[in-house]
């Protein structure tokens, strides 16, 4: 059997659904028919990845107004039964690889949460980006499609990764097709070559200047290129600080920070995160987390949110103390999980679901915590038996939609939609 895969091996995925339908619509993958998609497996190339929850097109939900500025406070404590710390919003992962899929999952995103997020994990274009020259034509008209998401109304959370999918080294190039190789001189510069600092910061500074974000990410899931090489993870951190610094210098008041995989609060690698991320404390003015708690945590009984370990969440405060919380992606699954090729077998139902959004945000509430994203709003069945070719890394997340399908709201989704209605209050 093979060993389960840590969350980040779920990024070659994404750049696949930016390439069909993230960016502009048009492209000819994106069919209009709701039974295209056909049953090639989880490869191809194209556009970056797509784990940000977007206004969506349609513009009817979420409460409106803007993110507050401020980089500085630590985690608080929970407020009224009418309040809520967090803003809220759902990756436009979409149910099937369709133009009325994508549309209708924007849709829901839009009723259901008041975040903008884009989560762009497909590479870097690096010698565009150091030139200051043309982006390729792919690169482009993905941003501008993604831009055109973007509902006014609502705060803008917006992602880079500064590593490639496996998070062992590097990005890798977004040219004519996501995550391509690097090349020429790109193949053997790392994270302490000035040409590199200099692209990434002025990548970044152009997204920035696009999207306009109210929270910007420029370092997903680093920690995993901690616990997989630490070497080149002391070199990250002096390129995090170098392009920390840059932003900062013309974005003040913009919250500029660095997420992490959590692990089981109590395992080596959990442990290793809380000793070391103190070289990053400086270039971060918050911690983002991605949290799976029913598969990657390692406990009995996993599915069953109740089992979770007291510190699941709150051990984020042991990585990064003193710094505000952001769930950057989060889920829970409401059926069982069953995939032998890495042994998992999780029993779940709906209600464990429910459970978990009850409780996920009644503690991120209570640590003050700045938003949250949910993966994925509905089941994606139909793209999983279609392009993604049952593909078992896609099944981890594949049953944790708040709808079971396009028209089955789960009770989740009802508890979620409770916490909504609160005011923002942060």
């Amino acid at each position: 059997m093979s060993p389960l895969p840590q969350t980040r091996l779920r990024s070659p995925l994404l750049p696949l659904l930016g390439a069909l339908c993230l960016g502009a619509l048009g492209v000819s993958a994106c069919s209009s028919d709701d039974n295209a998609g056909g049953s090639g497996g989880p490869g191809g190339s194209g556009g970056s990845a797509g784990s940000g929850a977007n206004g969506g097109s349609a513009g009817t939900g979420g409460t409106g107004g803007t993110a507050g500025s401020t980089t500085g406070g630590s985690a608080g404590t929970a407020g009224s039964e009418n309040t809520r710390s967090m803003r809220m919003g759902f990756s436009p992962w979409p149910w099937d690889a369709t133009v009325s899929a994508v549309n209708d999952t924007y849709d829901k995103i839009a009723t259901h949460g008041d975040l903008n997020a884009h989560h762009l994990d497909g590479g870097i274009p690096w010698e565009e980006a150091l030139a200051g020259s043309a982006y390729p034509a792919n690169v482009e008209n993905e941003l501008k499609g993604r831009v055109s998401r973007l509902d006014p109304s609502k705060p803008t959370y917006l992602a880079l990764a500064p590593l490639n999918p496996a998070r062992n080294q590097l990005a890798d190039t977004w040219g004519a097709s996501s995550n391509m190789p690097r090349e020429g001189a790109w193949a053997t510069r790392d994270f302490d070559s000035p040409e590199v600092q200099t692209a990434y910061g002025n990548f970044a500074l152009d997204l920035i200047d696009r999207f306009q974000p109210d929270y910007f990410n420029d370092g997903i899931e680093v920690s995993e290129l901690l616990l997989n090489d630490s070497q080149a993870f002391d070199k990250y951190v002096d390129f995090a600080c170098n392009v920390y610094t840059r932003i900062k210098q013309q974005h003040a008041d913009l919250p500029v920070f660095v997420s992490v995989a959590l692990k089981h609060p109590d395992s080596a690698d959990a442990k290793t995160m809380q000793q070391n991320f103190g070289k990053l404390l400086a270039c971060t003015d918050w911690i983002g987390v991605s949290t799976y708690g029913y598969v990657f945590y390692g406990h009995a009984n996993a599915g069953d949110p109740d089992n979770l370990p007291e510190r699941w969440l709150s051990q984020a405060q042991d990585i990064a103390p003193g710094k505000p919380i952001a769930i950057a992606e989060t889920g829970w699954i409401a059926e069982d999980l069953v995939i032998p090729t890495y042994s998992v077998n999780v029993k779940a139902n709906e209600e464990n679901q429910r459970a978990y959004v009850a409780r996920m945000l009644k503690e991120a509430n209570a640590l003050d915590v700045r938003f949250v994203m949910w993966f994925t709003v509905v089941d994606f069945d139909p793209f999983w038996n279609g392009l993604l070719g049952q593909d078992p890394l896609a099944q981890i997340w594949r049953d944790t939609g708040l709808y079971a399908d396009t028209n089955t709201p789960r009770t989740g989704l009802g508890e979620w939609d409770t916490w909504l209605a609160r005011t923002w209050s942060p």
